[in-house]
Parts: structure tokens; sequence; C-alpha cells
């Protein structure tokens, strides 16, 4: 093999090296999805400028502490009317809860842990946590208090792909 063949073979492999970094670098993050909560309400994660946020994308008004009529209201809504009444900041209760920047998370120590803060729309308070993958299509979200002595989680599922897909087929075309 001559130096101009040994130089042309050597180049090759480095851009091809350099290709697939390329590719490997911006697959997705197993974190990044649309994940349904215990409660049926919809949160999706993708990257932003902070690591990856979480926005919830779809409202689901559970009827647990309500009365028949009050959960026929929250039924007849449309997401742009609730808004984050039980925020701590007086300021911040008139905020629409539609896309609501709830999840604010970094990738942690272990590849299947991602650390950050977690919004609770729920109590109006924003609590240190993690997130933590137990599957390909299974997360726990922990918040906790006291310096991540005491936790409190529940298990969250990916919304299936195909689902999504039905959700866009089924809107209505502009």
């Amino acid at each position: 093999m001559s130096l101009v063949q040994l130089t042309m073979v050597c180049w090759l492999g480095v851009a091809g090296l350099a290709m697939a970094q390329t590719d490997a670098s911006q697959l997705a993050s197993p974190i990044e999805g649309v994940w349904r909560a215990q409660l049926l309400s919809e949160v999706t994660i993708q990257v932003c400028e902070l690591g990856y946020c979480g926005f919830l994308t779809t409202i689901v008004v559970p009827s647990e502490g309500l009365s028949p009529e009050e959960a026929a209201a929250a039924a007849s809504m449309s997401p742009d009317e609730f808004f984050d009444y039980r925020n701590e900041d007086p300021t911040l209760r008139n905020r629409p809860m539609q896309d609501l920047h709830m999840l604010t998370l970094r990738p942690g120590d272990k590849p299947t842990i991602f650390d950050g803060e977690i919004y609770n729309p729920q109590d109006g308070k924003t609590y240190s946590g993690y997130v933590e993958l137990t599957g390909p299509d299974t997360m726990r979200l922990n918040g906790c208090v006291l310096y991540n002595v005491i936790c409190r989680g529940e298990d969250w599922v990916r919304v299936p792909q195909a689902e999504l897909d039905a959700r866009l087929e089924a809107q209505p075309q502009q």
C-alpha cells in the first residue's frame, strides 16, 4: 500500500468515526418523550438549555375529592381554562396550566438517574428530586424534602408512539 493510499484509508477512517460520533450524539436521550402520570395527565420531556425540561401537555383533572357536579364541570373545561391557582407565589396563580414547565432535570451520576427540580401543581410547591428510568418505557418520579432525606414518588409510563400518532391523525387539519 502506498503512502497516499494509507493516508486516504486513515482519513476515511477518521471521517467515518466522526460521522458515527455525530450520529450517536444526535440520538434522543431515553428520558425524552411523552410520559403519563398516575392520574393520567401527560408531561412532555425534551432537551432545553437547562438540561431536560418537562411540560404539562395533557391535563386530566382527578375526580378524587370532587363532587359529581365539580367533576362534570372540570370535564367540560378546555385546557386553557385551568390556571395554577395553588402556586405558593401569588403572582404565578394566574398562569395557565397547559404547557406549564414542571420539571427541570440534569443527568445524574448514573445513566438511569436525572436530578433536578419538580413542580407539583397539586400543592403549588417545587421540590428537589430525581427521575429514575426503571425500564425503556417506565420511570419513577421522586420529589424530596429535608435535603433529599424524605422522598415520595410515583410511577409514570411512556405514552406509546402509536397512540401519539393516532392523536395527531385525528386532529382536524388547519
